[in-house]
This record gives structure tokens, sequence and C-alpha cells, in this order.
């Protein structure tokens, strides 16, 4: 699963697409699941065709992410390359992200997630505050860099992704790391690794979830 190419992930999110409206109640209503996972879908084939020359098919360990509803994004740090990937459209309210991961442990576990809307995400990370737990941690297992984005991003006061980006580049000590955020609308599925050169960091506001995404960039 790890080194699947865009084209594979594509057709895996086509193979599922029952799996995913009925695997998690909470994601969304059924209806509203089909149609947006289908639009999901749809933008898969596009990226796939327009991207094939910057995202192509390689070995490697791959971290990727589908989402829909998109209000914002942004991408920093490691220039756009064929093991850093980015494609994303406000008007349609998609994104794609595909990360080339230089994993420490090659033996990293490989997680695919379905991350439901940004009402229940809300909900999730308050309630893990009161509960004094960390909603990251099992996302982001490096200790030392969940604190520093936590820090930084308490000091900033631009809430947008290019803000938030902007932060991250310039505050953390991360040659060689891309770094990109996403604004949850409607839902997201992605596959990451538990590895400490990769980090899903989930944040919010009053009204907003961010999503965002640091890796260590493989280009072997």
């Amino acid at each position: 699963m790890a080194n699947m190419c865009l084209r594979a992930k594509v057709a895996l999110l086509n193979r599922e697409h029952d799996n995913l409206s009925e695997a998690t109640p909470n994601l969304l209503n059924h209806a509203k699941g089909q149609k947006e996972m289908r639009s999901l879908i749809l933008f898969g084939f596009f990226v796939a065709a327009v991207a094939a020359d910057t995202c192509p098919c390689a070995s490697g360990n791959w971290s990727f992410e589908f989402g829909s509803g998109v209000t914002d994004f942004a991408h920093g740090g490691e220039p756009l390359s064929s093991s850093s990937c980015f494609d994303g459209c406000l008007a349609t309210g998609l994104i794609f992200q595909n990360f080339k991961v230089a994993l420490s442990n090659k033996n990293s576990a490989f997680v695919k997630r379905r991350l439901s809307s940004k009402a229940d995400l809300l909900a999730y990370l308050r309630k893990m505050r009161d509960n004094d737990d960390d909603p990251n941690a099992d996302t982001c297992i490096d200790p030392d860099l969940r604190s520093q984005i936590k820090n930084v991003l308490n000091d900033t006061s631009d809430l947008s992704c290019q803000g938030i980006v902007n932060t991250l580049v310039s505050s953390l000590n991360r040659p060689g790391w891309a770094m990109n955020c996403a604004k949850l609308g409607d839902f997201s599925v992605d596959a990451s690794f538990k590895d400490v050169n990769f980090c899903f960091y989930m944040m919010d506001s009053q009204t907003d979830v961010f999503l965002l995404r640091l890796a260590k960039i493989d280009y072997t």
C-alpha cells in the first residue's frame, strides 16, 4: 500500500466507494456522502490525467490526501516536484496532495483514514482538549515537533493557510521538508505514516479546522 502510485490510489477510492459511505456513519449522511465521494473520485481521475508528468508512478513510501469542500489551501517548504505534489481548486473545493516520504523507519505503520465533517472535527478537538488529551499524538508521533508546531501557531495572528504555512516554514528548522495546509469543509480521505519524518496535525479556530501535513521528502 505504501508505494501505490496516483492511478492506483484513485482506483482504490473507486473500489471502496460504497465502503467509504457505509463504514463511517458519522462522516456524512449517506446521500451527501455518495455525492461528495463521486466528486472526489472524478477529481482524482482529473489529477491523474493532468499531473502524469509531475506525479509519476514510482516506488517508495507515498502519503496522499484527497479533500472535498476545502475553502483555503497553501503549500510551502520544499518546492513542488515529482516527489512533492499538490493540486487544488477553490472553485470546486477539491485538493490532492502526494508526498514521497523519507521514512526514518522503513517498518513505520501505514494508515488510511476518512476524516469527518468540519463540525464533527471541531467537536472532537474541543472534547480532546477538555480531557487534556493531545488529538495529534497518534498522527504526529514526534513529541518535539508537535510541541514546536503548537508553540509557533499559538503566536500567529494570520489564520489563513498561507499565513500558517509561512509561520511553519520560517519557524521550524526542517530543511528538506514540505509543509502544506488545507482548511477543511466537508471531508477528506488520506493515507499517512506513523514516523518521525511525517506529521499530520489538526488545529482549530472558533469556526474552522486546518489540516497540516509535514513530511521530509524522499528524492530518490
